[in-house]
């Protein structure tokens, strides 16, 4: 099922209630970031009936290094259909898999957002840049949220400070629980 237990029971628990928290919200739920699942089917048996995006390229964290061992694992096994096998056995498939780099996908979406997840590439720049594309298309209420604020943190020099810097500067007022962060954009009243 999954190889790789990046995703602990208290954040998947953190997940399915900010999912929750925008239910009434009109906008798509996405995920950036799904390597084999874990967060995904959490994500969608959460969200269920709806449906929602889940985006990668299934290929590893190139940008952190052509030398991440996400890339070396993915040249070894299929982790596409490891991720398509485990949305089947574990959701009831209200998941779009979209195979492409987040920033091609973000570019050409054209809803509105009412939940998205990060957790893909763990270095600064990927992570400020998908938040960037990302803000404009959160709907008020909304919420981005991620994984590895605490393991990408700020001292981390091979990743120019991480989630952790790059979520600081570019969501002021978030919360952490863990290795989980969220914010809520704000509601106009």
């Amino acid at each position: 099922m999954f190889h790789e237990n990046w995703y602990s029971e208290p954040q998947m628990i953190q997940l399915a209630d900010k999912a929750k928290r925008v239910q009434e919200l009109t906008g798509a739920i996405v995920e950036i970031g799904c390597w084999e699942g874990r967060s995904t089917t959490a994500l969608a048996n959460a969200i269920y009936p709806q449906q929602m995006y889940a985006v990668d390229t299934w290929q590893g964290n190139f940008d952190e290094s052509p030398n991440h061992p996400t890339v070396q694992w993915a040249k070894e096994r299929d982790i596409y259909s490891e991720f398509l096998k485990n949305v089947k056995e574990l959701t009831k498939e209200n998941i779009l898999p979209m195979k492409m780099d987040c920033f091609e996908f973000l570019i050409g979406f054209n809803r509105a957002i009412k939940l998205c997840h990060i957790d893909a590439s763990h270095d600064y720049s990927s992570v400020k840049q998908t938040i960037k594309l990302l803000l404009p298309k959160i709907v008020p209420g909304g919420i981005l949220c991620g994984d590895d604020y605490c393991t990408a943190h700020i001292g981390r020099d091979d990743l120019q400070g991480g989630v952790e810097k790059a979520v600081k500067e570019m969501c002021p007022g978030h919360v952490v629980i863990e290795n989980f962060w969220w914010w809520q954009k704000e509601r106009i009243l």
